[in-house]
Formats: structure tokens, sequence, C-alpha cells
């Protein structure tokens, strides 16, 4: 018995998105180290944007173009790497001021 092409396109997605957050995850890290304190607005508007994307993806795939909970997955995925990112950046130390100059 083959596998079908949803059940091999699904990992290839997983670690697509893996591979995306973690290069996400090392932008954010380096945007906070450079703009301290700044992140978090950005990561707002990121999140925001993410969320209305995944709300539209999810009205258009009621017409049965997608899997069954591929969206589901996929949110969830790329929800999990945003809260790495948001903790992540919560518990970086910053440099104080007199260390900045």
């Amino acid at each position: 018995m083959s596998p079908t092409e949803s059940q091999i396109s699904e990992p290839s997605a997983t670690l697509a998105l893996d591979m995306v957050g973690r290069a996400y995850l090392a932008l954010a890290l380096l945007y906070e180290t450079t703009h301290p304190g700044e992140f978090e607005g950005v990561q707002q508007k990121i999140r925001a944007f993410v969320e209305d994307n995944f709300r539209i993806i999810q009205e258009t795939s009621g017409r049965g173009t997608l899997a069954a909970g591929t969206v589901e997955g996929a949110a969830l995925l790329v929800n999990s790497v945003l809260v790495e990112v948001e903790n992540k950046i919560a518990t970086m130390v910053r440099p104080s001021r007199y260390m900045q100059g």
C-alpha cells in the first residue's frame, strides 16, 4: 500500500514550518538584541497578521480544497512558534542603560 500524496506532504509541510519557525526565532532574537524592548510591538503586529490570514484560509478552505485538519495543524504550529519567541524574548537579559552608553 503506497502512501497518499497527503501523507507524504504533511511531514514536508511540518518540516517547512519548523524551519521557518526557527529562522523567525533567530531573527526575533537578533532584532530584540539590536533594538531592546521594541520587539513586543512588532510581535503583536505579526501575531494579528498571522491570525487574520489563518482566519481567511479557514473560511475559504470550507470548500474542501484542503485536507481536514490542515489549517488547524498549521495554526497550532505557528502559534507555538510565536509563543516560543515571546517567551525567549521575555527571558532575555537586556543590557542596562548604563552599559548601553
